[in-house]
């Protein structure tokens, strides 16, 4: 019988490759999180910056207009109705790419206007998705943009569920 008391190099190996495995799946779901989480973020901002240009136009009395690409927007605000190009406001560019969602079908937007009148009203009405099959399953992940208000929801199916 042998004195010595120690790990057999199996019961290492065992351990080790039990260690690695649980780091994997860790990784995996951390990285899963990450996206949901950041598309949550990128809706939220959305939504902020959506509602401040309604407000600005509501408290400065002029038009405002929100354009819309894939990864970007930028406002402008409009002095008068002679005002062709506007004062740049801000802009923003996205980490997820947004589209329209239509019926359940997605379309890419390309220089697309959401403009807003003295009093805040727009007739530009659609539906934002962001980060639609990018991964992570987020709570919401599209924009209702609605004559008076923009609604966060989660699309599902051929609908974008409002919260």
């Amino acid at each position: 019988m042998s004195s010595c008391k120690g790990f057999a190099l199996t019961e290492l190996i065992v351990v080790i490759a039990i260690i690695g495995t649980l780091a994997a799946i860790a990784t995996i779901n951390f990285g899963s999180w990450q996206k949901k989480y950041a598309i949550e973020a990128q809706v939220k901002e959305m939504l902020v910056d959506l509602t401040d240009a309604r407000l600005l136009s509501i408290q400065t009395k002029k038009e405002h207009r929100v354009i819309l690409n894939p990864t970007s927007m930028v406002f402008r605000r409009y002095s008068s109705e002679g005002d062709a190009n506007g004062t740049q406001v801000f802009s923003k560019t996205f980490k997820y790419p947004i589209q329209k969602f239509t019926s359940g079908a997605l379309s890419a937007f390309s220089n697309t206007a959401i403009d807003m009148d003295t009093r805040g009203y727009t007739s530009d009405l659609m539906t934002i998705a962001v980060g639609v099959g990018m991964g992570g399953n987020p709570a919401y992940n599209c924009l209702g943009v609605h004559w008076a208000r923009v609604n966060i929801g989660r699309i599902n199916g051929n609908n974008c569920d409002f919260q």
